[in-house]
């Protein structure tokens, strides 16, 4: 009996440590979820309240390939965004209530504030993702949000 505790011991342990060494590679916060677009995974910070939608992604130093923002709304409306307090450049994509793709600006960057980039569609999601996401996978308008 004392080698199978053993045993269990040490695969608790092993269990633990690739636990932890996947949490390290991409960390789950409580605002953070996937979705794919274009055949690519991306992990998104949800921004679903107004205090989190208007910070968006000021501040911050970079997006790494396979991240993004979800900023999700509670109705259809052609949403605005500005660069304010913006580090890098970045894609701006609109999903109407169905996430379909009904709008994007491609490569917005910091300097443009305080212009307001404006979806010419009503909107209920936006996705920002790094600058040249949308064109190095092909996207195009009707193309779908997947959320898991």
């Amino acid at each position: 009996m004392g080698k199978f505790l053993l045993s269990l011991l040490y695969a608790s342990i092993a269990v633990a440590i690739l636990a932890t060494a996947v949490l390290a590679i991409h960390p789950k916060k409580p605002n953070q979820s996937r979705v794919f677009l274009g055949g690519q995974e991306i992990f998104v910070d949800i921004a679903d309240t107004p205090a989190l939608q208007e910070l968006g992604l000021s501040f911050r130093e970079k997006l790494n390939a396979n991240e993004g923002m979800l900023f999700v709304f509670q109705k259809p409306m052609p949403y605005g965004f500005w660069m304010k307090d913006m580090k890098f450049p970045i894609d701006i994509i609109w999903f109407d209530a169905n996430r379909h793709i009904v709008d994007v600006w491609e490569n917005a960057e910091p300097s443009s504030y305080p212009y307001v980039f404006t979806a010419r569609t009503p909107a209920q999601f936006v996705l920002e993702v790094p600058a040249g996401f949308f064109s190095k996978y092909d996207l195009e308008l009707g193309n779908t949000l997947e959320i898991p």
